[in-house]
């Protein structure tokens, strides 16, 4: 494994996954053969149509859920005579043997289920035969749009995957994305960078979050991420970045009563107790509720530090009839932690040039617990669904998210010399951020003449604002980290911060965001989708309380277009597909040094891609390759004139490259994920100093894997290993290019005993013990261990 992860840098990654894919399929052939497509409604005696029901065609992996109207697709079904098996929790198993004519969508009547109290062991497996199989999700075109039909490129870690690695916090789920490198922002909020461009914002199914944005993994169904500038869908920059767009998708109420209970201990003082708990609320089973809560405690590896969070989440579903449907979800967050985050200011006289060179020791803090982080977040989200017919439906959607600091001290360490540095803060004590977001989406799927259109029709709101309350950035004291060192105390920082004084200002602003995308299927095989999107964008600026004043007022009016092309040579097997998408972020006006006012223009980032999607052999070999080119233009940048620092917008950068996924089942119970990207990231014209510099926290190469298998019959039946790891190689801690984050390889393993009423899984973290720091400059855990014990019901 480490052997493997190694050779990521030495290009030869492609060609091994060649070769796997080669051995573990070796009678791969696209197109053999007639197929058709199996079409049906299920329903219970009573005629109501029963949602998420499973249909499998026996003797394959093929297989489908049913929708909320009952109806299902199989696609690729060898023709001649064939046996569907449909399971749904709460009925007796139904075998319907049928003809399937090539060429043809074959209709099944007759699809009836009879009431009985069962198990379905049969369900259960086929999830974990396919567990890292791509969800199929609105959410991401916001359209029913399969992958193999959308010009973009999208990944997804589910539910399943997370269980089996264990995973504790965001950054573990994120290396099992191609090309993403795990990110944090000093208050606390977890993101990634990707395609070379860093966000630590989310969506939450869809809608814009906070800028604090504390979130516990247990309430996820998955993470979702999009890549490239998606400016069309979901508008500017702040939440998104030019990289992608990651959304958080929380888990929803069902109509059975299940549960989950589960235990965690491990390294470093690690406790967590999570409950997963969903029942029905009535006897027609049409009004749900579900819970997710969880409740952690970790120390740290270093001689100081701690991480205390716990989380509830409820959920509700009131569907009112087959057309109208309501859905109510919460989260509310509260942490509390030592800034594990700490920030690495000026390393130009620093002799070393590389954070492995450096004298202080890896496990040593130079702060302590008393100078920390509470906070806490608060996310109430809703959304009506109303189907008009068959071919539209109405998604209003609702968000508020808040998070706020209760007390937060953000620490600084600018070296002076290779052994002294000074220790300085910022105190943020207390301090709000809040976003409010109203969305109306309109999604049609019809025909004009032959052609087909799936079309998404939205409008949004959003009202964003910040409270803040803080000094202005403080040195501490001085030290020499081969003497011992005085405390670092937050009540002295407290009274510092008293004596100094605290800056209170708020900020408020609004953008109305109305867009259109439609999927035209020119032929069954041939799509376009066309979109775009305005956005109106204004703020009265800062308002300073102490001076009653605001500064910085400003209006933008963006456009934001995408043009994406698919082709399939082989009907939902093989996806050929070229996209130009773009993105913004609005900028405010700038005071220059002559006391003239510099109005700004948004900056926009445009992408060219193209790729092939596949997924292939009876659905057990997936995956995507694409091709990217990322400009970034009206950035802007210093310009000395007459001896003046002048701000100008014509700074422009540059990010291209190429990614790779691929997800295999090639036998029951073995599933792969495995994953490259390579990524150069440029200022193309900028300041003088970043002028053709790197990007920080971007490397070059980037690689994930993680092999499974799963005994699925026998007396081992339940028995799973696990293995995988990461490459992120080297990049730049500095703008300037001159002090490097290095490169490093993690090696995880997990063992599991999974049951239909209990799991047990031990997992090892960072095996190679390898010491990395994350592109704040923080060290990371050493290797580590953990063990749960969950209990389902």
């Amino acid at each position: 494994m480490y052997c493997f992860l190694k050779m990521l840098k030495r290009g030869v990654f492609f060609n091994l996954l060649i070769v796997l894919g080669i051995m573990s399929f070796p009678h791969l052939s696209i197109g053999q053969g007639v197929f058709g497509s199996i079409s049906g409604i299920v329903q219970d005696s009573a005629g109501k149509k029963l949602e998420h029901a499973a249909v499998t065609v026996k003797g394959t992996n093929l297989s489908a859920i049913t929708d909320s109207k009952g109806t299902f697709i199989i696609d690729n079904v060898p023709a001649g005579t064939t046996v569907l098996a449909i399971l749904k929790v709460g009925f007796k198993p139904l075998e319907k043997s049928i003809e399937v004519v090539g060429g043809e969508t074959n209709f099944v009547t007759g699809l009836v289920l009879s009431d009985d109290v069962h198990e379905l062991d049969e369900v259960e497996i086929l999830i974990r035969r396919q567990k890292f199989a791509k969800a199929e999700s609105e959410q991401v075109a916001r359209m029913p749009l399969k992958n193999m039909e959308n010009p973009q490129v999208y990944n997804v870690v589910g539910k399943e995957l997370m269980k089996e690695q264990l995973v504790m916090e965001r950054t573990d789920m994120y290396r099992n994305i191609p090309g993403a490198v795990p990110n944090f922002s000093a208050g606390g909020s977890q993101g990634l960078n990707i395609r070379g461009f860093s966000n630590t914002n989310g969506l939450r199914n869809g809608m814009v979050t906070s800028a604090i944005f504390l979130l516990n993994p247990i309430i996820l169904e998955r993470v979702e991420v999009m890549r490239g500038p998606s400016g069309t869908l979901f508008g500017s920059n702040r939440n998104t970045s030019f990289g992608g767009v990651y959304n958080y998708v929380t888990k929803n109420p069902y109509d059975i009563q299940a549960g989950e209970l589960t235990m965690t201990m491990g390294s470093y003082n690690l406790s967590r107790v999570t409950a997963d708990i969903n029942t029905p609320l009535n006897e027609k089973k049409n009004v749900l509720f579900r819970l997710n809560t969880a409740w952690q405690s970790e120390g740290s590896f270093q001689d100081q530090g701690f991480a205390k969070i716990y989380t509830i989440a409820p959920s509700f579903i009131y569907k009112v009839n087959d057309k109208l449907k309501f859905t109510v979800d919460a989260d509310f967050t509260r942490g509390n932690y030592t800034n594990l985050s700490t920030a690495i200011g000026n390393m130009t006289n620093v002799k070393v040039r590389n954070f492995k060179d450096l004298k202080l020791p890896y496990n040593r803090s130079l702060i302590n617990n008393s100078a920390g982080i509470n906070n806490g977040v608060n996310n109430v989200q809703g959304q009506m669904e109303y189907k008009f017919s068959d071919k539209w439906k109405s998604q209003t959607n609702f968000l508020y998210s808040e998070g706020y600091y209760k007390d937060f001290i953000w620490t600084t360490l600018s070296y002076i010399t290779d052994s002294t540095l000074y220790r300085q803060f910022r105190n943020q004590t207390p301090e709000t951020f809040g976003n409010i977001q109203a969305q109306q989406n309109f999604i049609g799927d019809f025909k004009i003449g032959p052609f087909r259109n799936r079309v998404v029709i939205g409008l949004d709101y959003n009202k964003n604002y910040n409270s803040l309350n803080r000094t202005a950035m403080t040195t501490y004291d001085t030290i020499n980290i081969n003497k011992p060192v005085n405390d670092y105390s937050g009540d002295k920082i407290n009274e510092i911060s008293s004596k100094r004084g605290f800056s209170a200002t708020t900020f408020k602003s609004e953008s109305f965001g109305a867009y259109v995308s439609d999927v035209l299927n020119i032929t069954s095989d041939f799509m376009v989708m066309l979109s775009l999107r305005i956005d109106k964008y204004s703020t009265k600026g800062n308002y300073d309380l102490s001076k009653a004043t605001y500064s910085g007022a400003y209006e933008q009016v963006s456009l934001s277009p995408k043009l994406g092309l698919v082709y399939q040579p082989v009907k939902d097997k093989v996806s050929l597909f070229a996209n130009y998408m773009n993105g913004f972020v609005n900028l405010g006006p700038v005071n220059q040094p002559d006391n003239t006012v510099l109005v700004l223009n948004p900056q926009y980032a445009n992408q060219l891609e193209v790729g092939a999607k596949f997924d292939v052999v009876k659905n057990k070999l997936a995956g995507s390759i694409s091709f990217y080119d990322i400009s970034v233009k009206n950035s802007t940048r210093i310009d000395v004139i007459g001896g003046k620092n002048f701000t100008v917008q014509d700074g422009t950068q540059r990010s291209k490259g190429y990614e790779l996924e691929l997800i295999a089942n090639p036998v029951k119970g073995f599933n792969i994920i495995a994953g490259y990207a390579n990524n150069e990231n440029k200022y193309t014209k900028a300041s003088t100093t970043l002028e053709n510099k790197y990007v920080t926290a971007s490397p070059k190469h980037i690689g994930n894997l993680w092999v499974s298998y799963t005994i699925l019959d026998g007396v081992l039946d339940g028995v799973g290993l696990g293995v995988g790891g990461n490459y992120i190689g080297e990049s730049w801690f500095e703008s300037t290019n001159s002090f490097v984050l290095p490169s490093y390889t993690l090696l995880n393993a997990s063992v599991f005993y999974d049951r239909p009423k209990y799991r047990i899984t031990l997992k090892g973290n960072n095996l190679l013990n390898e010491h990395y720091w994350n592109p704040t400059g923080t060290p990371q855990k050493p290797i580590n261990f953990l063990a749960s014990v969950a209990y389902k019901f």
